[in-house]
């Protein structure tokens, strides 16, 4: 009766130790996913905000992409996740849309932007 208590005991601790490997399930990424958006704003606002770092618009690109490329790599050690290429097309999206409305809205001296009423 000893035996039969160990034996379920242990499969049931390895049943829980192993079930954690396959919990994660299919890694699904799609191109529209719901995390895509939060990708690109954040990209954007980092972009507006690097614009005013520095006048080359490469310079101020690849500041803006810093936090999303750290992010991924970070994802790619992490279980259950991956770098994913298509969260980092948002990023660039993002930052570059980001770096072009900065210097569009925001000049040297400033705001540049003035509505006409």
């Amino acid at each position: 009766m000893r035996t039969l208590a160990t034996l379920i005991s242990t499969v049931a601790l390895l049943a829980t130790l192993s079930g954690s490997a396959v919990a994660c399930g299919p890694y699904n990424d799609d191109w529209a996913g719901s995390d895509k958006a939060a990708h690109f704003g954040v990209s954007l606002a980092l972009g507006v905000g690097t614009s005013r770092l520095s006048d080359d618009t490469w310079t101020a690109f690849g500041l803006a992409l810093v936090p999303g490329v750290a992010k991924e790599l970070y994802d790619g050690t992490r279980d259950c996740n991956r770098f994913s290429w298509k969260d980092m097309v948002w990023n660039a999206a993002g930052a570059y849309v980001g770096v072009r409305t900065g210097n569009w809205l925001l000049g040297p001296s400033g705001v540049s932007y003035r509505m006409a009423f």
